[in-house]
């Protein structure tokens, strides 16, 4: 079971790698190929979407369904129903909500955005396409979390692939036809809504030999319901003004290219970050499956391994793209973009220490008394955003934001560290020891990288992919040597077994 277990996290952090490498791809083609202004407005248009700023009135359906579905398959399936079909009218009623606001306010959007005369046109256009298009996408956040429930990870991971096949092939064909850029926008709606239609398919499949069924809620049902939708609505608060609110918020101060250049810059560094979460949930099981003692043993192997192991494998391939990020960008997006490397390099201090704590903080997400803690030092951390944010905004502009998001990990993640680790009884000198050899392989690695450059620089995609793979070996080998100790390369040995034995 827990073999099983394994091998699907590691196809699914393989599946969503996948799309959103693919995703990088059509960012880099829509800069290159529209400009940052016609980025800047797509990601506008993505921002009213339940994955942008929408996000605040999902109500975290899609999480409640996934533990009601869960709980139906242990025997409590009319309970689920009830569940299912109270969170289902709150995902219409939202979808509905959001749809009649987005259209009517389209017009006046396109003036806050400071949308350019030629092209505001389009841009309500595409709002009010989206706006039809929020009621499939906010019932689709219900068949997701209830297809989690179910396990069909297979069928979300090939919808995730398949759409974003689509839409890259969507974005070049449109290049190739010289298509206007609203049809990128419409593309990218069409595939999401094609993939919650093929998802409502398949858990309709799935639902129809169990005795799960829409039905009247009871008072109990509708008071958890509530209860857990309340607690992921505050959840969520902390989470878009750290992030989905940004872009929004530089549209209104200084318009789509300033955006444009925003998402640029941040898209490789919150990409890497998604992507961590199934590493965790990997390592974690793995780790106190093999190990486990006592209870008291037990959170401390998960609080080491949580600190030493993903950021000894992330965070010395985050440091080779950040040596090389003036070469990323300009095979990327174009050597137009590339003196902006300084700031994707810093970018990437937020999945690094994402890398570092993500793990152990997820650990201690059980225990009420980390939880209170961990959200008050979250709000914390947003009011330090945004101060930082405001004190350079007007020398930096839309890089302020930027700036701002990444000083606001590095001076809170010794405080967080030291929370974590207190709870865990491990010493808090764990976290500047690893965080010491840390910032010994990463002076290694770019005095190698700059004798690298002293002779030669990839200017073709096939040339940066030598060369990086190359340097993440490097990397590797030297986080291995100066980062792991004997028992935990021990543990990543029985990582892989684990990993790779049927």
């Amino acid at each position: 079971m827990l073999r099983r277990f394994v091998h699907n996290t590691a196809i699914s952090a393989v599946a969503y790698s996948f799309s959103g490498v693919l995703g990088l791809f059509a960012v880099g083609l829509i800069a290159k190929s529209y400009g940052l202004a016609v980025l800047g407005l797509i990601v506008l248009v993505r921002g009213f979407l339940p994955s942008g700023f929408l996000v605040l009135i999902d109500f975290g359906v899609s999480e409640v369904a996934t533990q009601a579905i869960a709980r139906g398959r242990l025997g409590d399936w009319a309970a689920a129903g009830e569940k299912i079909s109270l969170l289902t009218v709150i995902a219409v009623f939202a979808g509905i909500a959001s749809s009649i606001v987005l259209w009517v306010a389209a017009p006046g959007l396109a003036l806050v955005f400071r949308v350019a005369p030629e092209q505001a046109q389009a841009f309500v256009s595409i709002l009010r396409i989206t706006a039809l298009v929020l009621p499939i996408a906010f019932v689709g956040l219900v068949v997701e979390g209830a297809l989690k429930g179910f396990e069909e990870y297979s069928w979300l991971r090939l919808t995730e692939v398949g759409s974003s096949i689509l839409y890259v092939g969507s974005i070049y064909l449109a290049f190739w036809q010289n298509a206007a850029f609203e049809w990128i926008a419409y593309a990218y709606l069409g595939a999401m809504a094609a993939k919650y239609f093929v998802l409502a398919l398949v858990i309709y499949l799935a639902a129809r030999g169990t005795p799960l069924r829409f039905s009247v809620w009871t008072p109990a049902s509708r008071h958890d319901v509530a209860d857990r939708c309340w607690l992921m609505f505050n959840n969520r608060i902390a989470g878009a003004l750290q992030q989905t609110l940004i872009p929004l918020m530089i549209g209104a101060l200084y318009g789509p290219v300033e955006v444009g250049t925003f998402d640029l810059l941040t898209r490789l560094p919150r990409f890497l970050k998604t992507t961590m979460s199934p590493l965790y949930s990997a390592i974690l099981p793995i780790s106190t499956h093999l190990d486990e003692k006592t209870d008291v043993r037990r959170l401390q192997l998960l609080g080491r391994n949580g600190l030493v192991l993903p950021a000894a494998i992330i965070v010395p391939i985050l440091v080779v793209i950040g040596l090389f990020s003036e070469d990323i960008l300009r095979v990327w997006v174009g050597p137009q973009h590339a003196d902006q490397w300084p700031w994707l390099a810093l970018a990437l201090l937020v999945p690094a220490v994402t890398a570092m704590l993500g793990a152990g903080q997820t650990a201690l997400m059980v225990r009420s008394d980390f939880l209170r803690t961990n959200t008050r030092l979250l709000y914390f951390q947003v009011l330090t955003q945004y101060i930082a944010t405001a004190l350079a905004a007007a020398w930096l502009r839309e890089r302020a934001f930027l700036l701002g998001w990444a000083i606001s990990y590095i001076l809170f993640a010794p405080i967080i560290a030291h929370r974590m680790l207190s709870l865990m009884g491990l010493p808090n000198s764990l976290f500047w020891q690893q965080l010491g050899r840390q910032l010994l392989v990463a002076a290694i690695l770019a005095a190698m990288a700059a004798g690298y450059k002293m002779y030669d620089t990839p200017a073709t995609l096939p040339a940066l992919a030598v060369v990086g793979g190359g340097a993440c070996i490097a990397a590797w080998a030297l986080s291995i040597g100066l980062i792991l100790s004997r028992s935990d390369r021990t543990m990543v040995g029985k990582f892989a077994r684990a990993l790779t034995q049927r």
